[in-house]
């Protein structure tokens, strides 16, 4: 049984150009339903795979809880839906910026999930912040796979821009530029419209951004300066304009996050106590988001439903209370010992079958009670 008709309502969480975001109960488990506007949607083949991967239904294929788990998708009415379980976290744009160590540490593991969809020949296509929740166990999961669009245009490789389809060299672009917003919590690509940001992604070869590090570090970024060499194997490895020139895969970008963590000794108990004050951070979020009042909308194409599908039971009472008329009427005229008036009896018979018709409105169709009345009247003697 299809779950989202079985969901009146929900609360609105964003709503985009692409689709808006809702939160919705069945039963006592929360989903998050993206509804897509008319005229857009989803890829159904990179969806369906991303469902597979999560549910652990692919042979060779590991169940990653990295990625969202993906509950119910299709189409209802003129619009797409995709429904996902309900992840209690916030997204990674609210919780940046993040140290250093934790965001290697928590890199690596969303490259890890990346790898497991890459065996079913599935990229993410659009990387970005708004994109990869944390939990809130501080463990990153990402979310909207599927885009047919280039994606978050800030953190779209330019191959992307340009049109093409996703690709394991398109996210580790993106991948780079997620792991500078994680640090930074700015953009490294920046720009007030759409062709200056455009530019400066097409020239992502004069970015330098260990240079940009420094200069914030400055202006109270926590990092200190001699660590910024340990970052320039994976700058090198995903900030490049031609995918030729990027690392090999997914494979090699975890490699290089491993050295550096290690090289910042981040995998111990300085790690633990990095994690422990971002899930901190976690709960605070969530907990002042949990005062915000979400705005409730009934869905439409629950109403539709409603309306196209009356309760069986009204037409049930409907025709008990028909019979029940012809029963009675039939009695009144035995008892009178009179001959009935086939007439009089279908006239009134008629009248109460039309109303019960009207109320009845789309459900099944009642007999043809004139006819049959006229079927009974005698045939007049020679």
């Amino acid at each position: 049984m299809s779950i989202i008709r079985s969901i009146p309502s929900g609360e609105l969480l964003h709503r985009g150009g692409e689709a808006a975001l809702y939160k919705v109960k069945c039963g006592s488990k929360l989903y998050t339903l993206k509804l897509y506007n008319s005229g857009t949607a989803y890829d159904q083949k990179a969806v369906e795979a991303v469902a597979k991967v999560a549910a652990g239904s692919i042979a060779g294929i590991k169940n990653t809880t990295g990625i969202y788990r993906i509950a119910e998708y299709g189409t209802i009415g003129e619009n797409a839906y995709v429904l996902y379980d309900y992840i209690d976290g916030v997204s990674s744009k609210e919780l940046s910026p993040m140290p250093l160590e934790f965001v290697l540490h928590s890199l690596r593991q969303a490259v890890a999930a990346l790898m497991e969809l890459q065996k079913a020949g599935i990229s993410h296509g659009d990387i970005s912040p708004d994109n990869v929740f944390f939990d809130r166990d501080g463990c990153p999961v990402l979310i909207d796979f599927g885009i047919r669009g280039p994606g978050t245009l800030k953190f779209s490789a330019p191959e992307r821009i340009d049109g093409q389809v996703p690709s394991e060299k398109a996210d580790l672009f993106s991948l780079g530029t997620l792991f500078f917003f994680w640090i930074t919590g700015d953009s490294l690509f920046a720009g007030s419209n759409f062709d200056e940001i455009r530019d400066a992604i097409k020239h992502a070869n004069q970015q330098r951004p260990g240079e940009i590090l420094f200069g914030k570090i400055s202006s109270g970024l926590n990092i200190k300066p001699e660590t910024l060499s340990l970052l320039e194997p994976i700058w090198k490895g995903t900030i490049a304009t031609e995918p030729g020139s990027r690392a090999e895969s997914l494979e090699e970008l975890d490699e290089l996050l491993e050295i550096a963590l290690d090289s910042l000794g981040g995998q111990g108990v300085r790690l633990s106590r990095l994690a422990e004050g971002v899930r901190e951070k976690i709960s605070g979020i969530l907990e002042k988001n949990g005062t915000k009042t979400l705005e409730k909308v009934d869905f439409p194409f629950f109403e539709e439903k409603k309306a196209k599908n009356p309760s069986l039971k009204r037409w049930i009472l409907a025709t008990a209370v028909f019979i029940f008329l012809v029963m009675a009427a039939a009695c009144v005229f035995l008892a009178s010992g009179k001959s009935p008036s086939v007439d009089d009896t279908g006239e009134a018979l008629l009248q109460k079958s039309r109303s019960h018709e009207m109320e009845l409105q789309d459900s099944v169709k009642m007999p043809n009670l004139e006819g049959v009345l006229k079927k009974l009247e005698p045939e007049e003697s020679e």
